[in-house]
């Protein structure tokens, strides 16, 4: 059982100009506009593969992540959004987000957006230093990032959502804080903030680690980053609503609190992940597998992905997420999801382990802004 009957969308865009050094997330560098027409091709055929079964259910978030989505020609970005339309039942004031690169991000491009009913732009700045961009192998400079916010909004975008991120190695605190305030200035709706994991496998990895070229941001400093941050956004007016995201009243992603919420959400595209019907399943990590499925008509679903976790794993992960929202979860919700009373399943104990971190207020169950800290550490508990 989920909170809402409405479902999200996600649709994955595994390209990118360019893998930045940071990443491990499913993208690879790819130029060739036929090679992304032909993906953009096999997507719209599982849309419409998908939708033969789910195509009753009211859609209230699309969210088009990578990747690059904005490395798309801005018709074939278009043609996706008509063929998400004229196959899924779509509310009219449904939230339809587009990630995007400064440096990818035309005028052409968001004017299409726009027409095909994008209204929110999700932009990848991670930073106002040029330094740190180059560190983080971005493609885009300080500049581009200011000028394609600006088009946004001269475009006609009045939901905008700016990605930044710390504890890069070699940022200051003053660097941060220059682009903290510097995303401030602009005013967008909504900013996510991301502390930089450093993931095995990838170049950062290995300047860091093997190779020794960079050095780690000490955790005491990347916490001080965090919480300076939280206090410059909402000396700003920002409501902290989640971990990593802070949002102008009334601009709370809505993909997201899916997330969150315990919600359902279908993912389309090589890689995305579906939380339907109780079972959470990946489709094909491999292209060639991706494309075989949709020429045959299947869905293209990793059938070693799909898993039917038992109630108590499910509850672990209600309260998992719940807890990444500053209101935390209630314990009504709780009842109603799995009919069974929070403390009766957990030991009321851990009230007691994480006095002032994790705290009960009514039928509220929350983390502190400290607690957010070491809220793995937390949430643990509760898997």
């Amino acid at each position: 059982m989920t909170t809402t009957n409405k479902l999200g969308l996600y649709l994955h865009i595994p390209f990118c100009a360019r893998k930045c050094r940071y990443c491990d997330f499913l993208s690879f560098g790819c130029g060739d506009s036929k090679v992304l027409s032909e993906y953009a091709a096999a997507l719209m055929r599982e849309i419409e593969i998908r939708s033969e079964r789910w195509r009753y259910r009211e859609v209230d978030s699309v969210y088009i992540g990578g990747g690059t989505p904005s490395l798309l020609s801005e018709w074939d970005m278009g043609k996706i959004l008509d063929s998400l339309r004229d196959n899924f039942n779509i509310d009219e004031d449904a939230e339809i987000t587009i990630e995007a690169n400064p440096a990818t991000l035309s005028d052409e491009k968001m004017e299409r957006y726009l027409r095909k009913g994008v209204n929110r732009l999700s932009i990848g700045v991670q930073s106002f230093d040029n330094q740190i961009l180059n560190v983080l192998g971005r493609i885009h400079s300080k500049n581009d990032a200011f000028y394609s916010f600006q088009r946004a909004k001269k475009a006609g975008f009045e939901n905008i959502n700016l990605d930044i991120m710390f504890g890069i190695p070699g940022q200051t605190m003053k660097m941060w804080k220059d682009t903290v305030r510097q995303c401030v200035f602009l005013r967008p709706e909504h900013i996510s903030l991301y502390s930089l994991q450093i993931e095995e496998g990838t170049e950062m990895y290995r300047m860091v680690y093997e190779d020794g070229i960079m050095e780690p941001v000490p955790e005491i400093t990347d916490r001080e980053m965090y919480h300076t941050a939280l206090r410059m956004m909402r000396r700003a007016g920002y409501d902290h609503y989640e971990i990593s995201n802070a949002a102008l009243p009334g601009h709370r992603s809505r993909h997201n609190m899916k997330y969150w919420s315990y919600d359902e959400y279908m993912g389309l595209g090589l890689g995305a992940s579906s939380f339907l019907e109780g079972s959470r399943f990946k489709n094909c990590s491999g292209m060639g597998d991706y494309i075989r499925a949709i020429k045959e008509g299947a869905e293209p679903v990793d059938g070693n992905s799909v898993e039917n976790y038992t109630q108590r794993e499910e509850m672990g992960i209600f309260i998992f997420t719940g807890l990444r929202k500053a209101e935390g979860i209630e314990l009504g919700q709780f009842r109603k999801v799995f009919g069974q009373e929070l403390f009766q399943v957990y030991d009321r104990k851990i009230l007691d382990r994480y006095k002032g971190m994790l705290i009960l207020d009514g039928d509220r169950l929350y983390l502190s802004e400290h607690g957010m800290d070491i809220s793995n550490r937390i949430m643990t508990e509760f898997v």
